[in-house]
């Protein structure tokens, strides 16, 4: 690993009060190969690399739900009509990623302005070409360039698009893909090294996929500062127009 996730590192180990011994990573999870090219050239995209701790080392126990979702939504436990509770499917989509190296995007998200019309990558989203992923936008036909009025096909497209030319490109470690931020790593992370992801009154996307590969969605963000304890999953088009996005790197 590079010296800056080395560092991200320590600073999980500090924030959980992990032992300096204790194995972060999953026996059969080796780091991604990761030359000084190919970190300058995601480094353009703001892409971050971090230990997401292995279950043995930190598991989503109460523990955990209660300092990392202290302000969950009130049927945060409850099972759902037909479907497991927001608890539960954070601790069955995590599973994937714990003992992992992820990347994660760290683009400024802005502040809310009427009609969702701001950019990312400033506090108030002016400007169209602080956005580094602006230029995917087009190709996969977001037509206003913003990170929302998107729909699933569109911003599966924008995945596709990014994932053909990164490995084109040279960009991907062997054994990757780039998709959308999942919810508790968009939690985690945010909370630990990005307190500034919860100071926007809009929420963003995040996927969790069963072993059919059918993906399910959810919103998520912030009830304030240095809070991110809020999740809803979004089933209707006019929710995910709402909701901005950020790109992870997760082993496939």
């Amino acid at each position: 690993m590079d010296d800056r996730t080395e560092e991200r590192t320590r600073k999980i180990r500090e924030f959980f009060d992990l032992k300096l011994d204790a194995e972060l990573l999953a026996p059969d999870a080796g780091a991604p190969e990761l030359s000084e090219e190919l970190v300058e050239g995601l480094g353009r995209f703001q892409i971050e690399w971090h230990v997401i701790p292995r279950a043995e080392v930190l598991p989503l126990d109460d523990s955990y739900f209660s300092r990392m979702y202290a302000r969950a939504p009130r049927d945060f436990t409850r099972t759902r009509e037909h479907k497991p509770s927001y608890r539960d499917v954070l601790t069955k989509g995590h599973e994937s990623h714990q003992g992992r190296v992820v990347g994660v995007e760290a683009t400024r998200k802005p502040r809310y302005l009427p009609e969702n019309r701001q950019f990312y990558g400033t506090a108030y989203g002016h400007d169209p070409t602080a956005d580094p992923f602006a230029a995917y936008m087009g190709r996969a036909g977001m037509v206003n360039g913003t990170r929302y009025a998107h729909d699933y096909l569109s911003l599966r497209e924008f995945m596709r698009v990014v994932n053909e030319d990164w490995r084109a490109r040279g960009l991907l470690p062997e054994g990757y893909r780039a998709t959308v931020c999942p919810p508790a790593v968009f939690n985690l992370v945010g909370t630990v090294f990005h307190p500034e992801w919860s100071e926007t009154e809009t929420l963003e996307l995040g996927f969790y996929r069963d072993r059919e590969g059918n993906a399910t969605c959810y919103a998520v963000g912030s009830n304030g500062p240095g809070d991110f304890s809020f999740i809803t999953e979004v089933e209707g088009e006019a929710d995910w127009s709402l909701a901005g996005f950020r790109v992870a790197l997760l082993p496939e």
